[in-house]
């Protein structure tokens, strides 16, 4: 089982913007220095100004802007730290396709595999605010297919020596793209997303699953629904990967409103034991995020869990 790491590249109160470079780098080096797999970090273009009365279910109803929508541009940031570090893998979580020029958008992503030594995975998604798609004069109604499209075209443009794609959105002949990536066929295409749509997608044109907050018996009914899609695809249900994002906290146990204590909360040894779980239920990349917004308790929860719960998974 493989460990990575969301980096916080989110607005943190009281941090001024001058030193939010040094602290991502930190972050980054902390992380590549504990043995993870990757980091990750999230995509955000605007947000209405009362998103929480909006979204209350998500960031509550006080009417305040919440920090953690206030992020980094990802792929500038992920060039930041692939010259910051040199062998954790480079994680998008997840880029939201429908804004982006799928031409631009590859030669980025493609020149990031270059520079940083092949260590990119091209995490994507379909987005989900309406607001930020008017923003984006994107279509929110078709962002499916747009998504299902830019990675079809993603695929062409990495693979064939002319570049052809012909599709409802997106076309291009006759055009040689450069760079190839150094990852062959191409990075690998992890698709974020709970629902039967997701599923599909990975089924048909992604490498890894990603969802954010499953619990094991979701992740285990998730890996079946996944499988079962491979083989209606002709797909050997065995390169499809499971993935998770899961909130951490090592030391004061979170609980539900029924008492329940929240998964990956707790004292090391109760951890432990929501990995295994997780694990058991066939998932093979965890990408944790450190509860609070501080560097100090982000720097000592990657410790903590690279030192008291990770071994326990090598």
């Amino acid at each position: 089982m493989r460990f990575g790491v969301a980096i916080r590249s989110s607005v943190i109160p009281g941090l001024p913007a001058s030193e939010r470079g040094e602290e991502l780098r930190r972050l980054a080096l902390a992380a590549e220095e504990g043995g993870f797999d990757s980091i990750w970090v999230p995509d955000r273009t605007v947000f209405p100004t009362d998103i929480s009365t909006r979204y209350p279910d998500r960031y509550g109803a006080s009417g305040s802007i919440p920090d953690s929508q206030q992020v980094l541009e990802p792929v500038t940031a992920m060039s930041f730290l692939a010259g910051s570090t040199n062998r954790i893998k480079l994680g998008f979580n997840v880029l939201v396709l429908p804004f982006r020029n799928p031409v631009l958008n590859a030669k980025m992503v493609t020149t990031l595999d270059v520079l940083s030594g092949g260590r990119v995975i091209f995490g994507v998604g379909v987005g989900w605010m309406p607001e930020e798609f008017e923003a984006m004069s994107a279509s929110y109604a078709d962002r499916g297919a747009l998504t299902d499209e830019h990675i079809e075209m993603f695929k062409a443009l990495c693979t064939g020596e002319v570049a052809e794609y012909d599709g409802r959105h997106f076309s291009i002949s006759e055009r040689v793209f450069y760079p190839k990536p150094l990852q062959r066929p191409h990075p690998p295409i992890w698709i974020g997303g709970k629902s039967r749509a997701a599923l599909r997608r990975v089924a048909r044109l992604g490498d890894g699953w990603l969802p954010i907050g499953l619990t094991p018996d979701e992740v285990a009914k998730g890996g079946e629904a996944l499988r079962r899609l491979c083989d209606e695809a002709g797909r050997d249900p065995g390169t499809a990967k499971l993935g998770l994002n899961m909130s951490m906290n090592i030391g004061e146990p979170q609980r539900l409103p029924g008492g329940e204590r929240v998964p990956l909360t707790g004292q090391a040894s109760d951890i432990i034991d929501d990995v295994r779980r997780y694990r058991d239920a066939g998932l093979e990349l965890m990408v944790i995020s450190m509860t609070g917004m501080d560097s100090g308790n982000s720097l000592d929860g990657m410790k903590r869990f690279a030192e008291e719960v990770a071994p326990k998974f090598s």
